[in-house]
This record gives structure tokens, sequence and C-alpha cells, in this order.
């Protein structure tokens, strides 16, 4: 997949099959937005091609940098947005940062200098909330409109319910921040994860035989509650079963603030430090607490380690969602 980041760098002689919107987290809805697109690029023989930002706009709009507690977090890093745009089977990704210049462009100023000429669009696909423009005043029909002018097919795709709510970016972030980890892999058609390089913990697992591994807690990714987690670890291309804490690690950690992701992970005897993982997040057990010693801190990993093999064998002949 060839990736443009810049859009002076827009010039394609072939006409293209865009999948247009900010595709924050890439979830179930914006799969059927790439879909049409995909579809429509094999039977017309265009290009594929799928234009977001690599900022978040709000953040954007509302000068909110990374550091700021009320800026929009992601639901999953740019590194892994771009590769779940890829794996969908895009041609091409224009990945450019939404700024002063797309901010203030007028809904038709868009259409006409980005959409019609520099990505020289034959077929567009967007979502039923889809925006642009200054003040978002560009909207589906605003949309439709400009494409039957230009000669532009256009397909508009209506919400994806999901137990009856409507599939979104926001409730994604509701069911995050509650620790449904369930009703999140169901709206993103993957379980919620983390990667990360492995660094040197404590090593308080190990002692009990169950190997530990620690990965810094995301500054920009959302995280669910401090906690454990039945999960599974991805490490060199192998799955493993696995019981996750996100939190302070108060028994032994006593006045830290740094958040970290400790892993205790089933069946695996190498030595993963240095090396990158995924942890994907399946079922939120129970709140991080402080134990009397850890003697007592022991114990309940113990249990928390009995309670993840039953979940998952409880989960064995079910459908689950890969991670």
């Amino acid at each position: 997949m060839e990736i443009i980041n810049s859009l002076d760098n827009l010039n394609f002689e072939k006409k293209t099959s865009v999948a247009l919107g900010n595709f924050d987290g890439i979830h179930i809805g914006h799969r059927e937005v790439f879909r049409a697109a995909l579809e429509a690029s094999e039977e017309q023989e265009l290009k594929s091609l799928c234009f977001t930002f690599s900022n978040h706009p709000f953040n954007f709009i509302l000068r909110r940098d990374d550091g700021d507690p009320d800026a929009v977090k992601l639901i999953c890093t740019e590194d892994e947005k771009i590769s779940l745009i890829e794996d969908m089977g895009f041609d091409i990704l224009v990945n450019v940062p939404f700024d002063e210049y797309i901010m203030t462009m007028h809904a038709h100023d868009f259409f006409d200098t980005i959409v019609r000429d520099k990505l020289n669009a034959g077929y567009v696909s967007v979502g039923f909330n889809y925006t642009y423009g200054a003040r978002a005043m560009g909207k589906p029909d605003t949309l439709r409109a400009e494409c039957e002018a230009a000669g532009i097919g256009l397909s508009i795709h209506d919400a994806v319910i999901v137990d009856g709510e409507v599939v979104s970016s926001t409730l994604i972030r509701e069911m995050i921040a509650t620790g449904n980890m369930e009703m999140t892999a169901k709206l993103l058609g993957r379980p919620y994860s983390f990667t990360g390089t492995v660094r040197h913990g404590k090593k308080l697992g190990s002692r009990m035989g169950i190997p530990t591994i620690n990965i810094p807690a995301p500054a920009r990714q959302m995280l669910p509650p401090n906690g454990v987690y039945f999960s599974r670890i991805h490490i060199d291309g192998n799955e493993y079963n696995s019981v996750s804490n996100i939190g302070l690690n108060p028994t032994v950690n006593e006045g830290s603030s740094q958040k970290t992701i400790e892993t205790n992970i089933f069946d695996y005897e190498d030595d993963a430090y240095g090396k990158e993982v995924t942890v994907c997040f399946d079922h939120f057990s129970r709140g991080e607490r402080k134990f009397r010693d850890k003697e007592e801190l022991f114990a309940q990993i113990a249990r928390d380690c009995e309670n993840a093999l039953n979940y998952r064998k409880k989960m064995i002949d079910n459908t689950f969602l890969s991670c």
C-alpha cells in the first residue's frame, strides 16, 4: 500500500475509488464504508484509496495536544490504524494532518480541490454522518449533489446497529471507559488491544512459575479502568492466554503514579524482554486493589489465573474474535 502524508504529493492519473472519513478506531461501521470503496474499485477498475487524517480533528479544533487530559484519546494508534487499513486491501492511503487549511476550507472547495481534483475520484464511499468543510457545513446530501454534478459515483452507508446501539467511536469510548471489553470487541470487530515493547519489571509473577511481562501504558491511547483482565498476548507470532493488570500496582509500587500493563502469561517459557508484543483484553475481572502483603497478592494472582482459565474453557466452544 502506498502511503501519502501530504496534500502536495497528490497526483493520480487513474481515477480512484475513495473511502472518506476520520475512521477513528476502524470499527465495523467504518469497514462497511471501506468495503463499498473496494468493491467499486474492482468493478470499475479504479485505484482503491482511503483518505483520512493523521490526527484527531477535535483535538486540533480545540487546540488540545497529547498531554492535555481533555484531549480525545485514541482507540488505536496511528501505526495500528495504518495496518488495519492496509489489511483491508487498499492500494493507497492518504493520511494527512487535519490543519488550518482543511479546517477553514468551504465544503464546496474541499470537494472540488481535494475530492475531485487531487484525489481524482471516480467513486466515493462515506458513512451516514460524514461531514466536511468549514464548520462541518458539508453533509451527505451536500456530497450527493456535488457528486452528481461531477459525474462521480457515491454510496452513503446507513448506521450499523449492534445490540440496539448505533456503532460509533463515541460509544466505543464509553464501553472502554466502563471496562465492557466484550461490547468493545463487538463494535470494533476485534478485541481491544495495546502494543508495546516489553521492559523489565519486578518479576513477581515469575516467582510463582508464571512468566510476567510489563509494557508501559500508552499515553495517547484510551485506557480501560484500572484492574485485572482476562487477556491474550501475541509474542513472535504466537498467541498465549494470560491475565493482565492495568494500573499502579499499589501493593509493590506504593506512591507510584506511572501506569503499566503487567501480564502474567500461561505456557510461555522464553524471555520476552525487548520484544514488541500485543495484549488483547477480553474480559474485566476485578478492580485494582492494595493487598496487605505480597503473600496475599500472590494468592489473589493465583485465583485470577484460575478464573481466567475457567473463562477460557467456557469460551472455547463459542465463536471468539481473533486478536
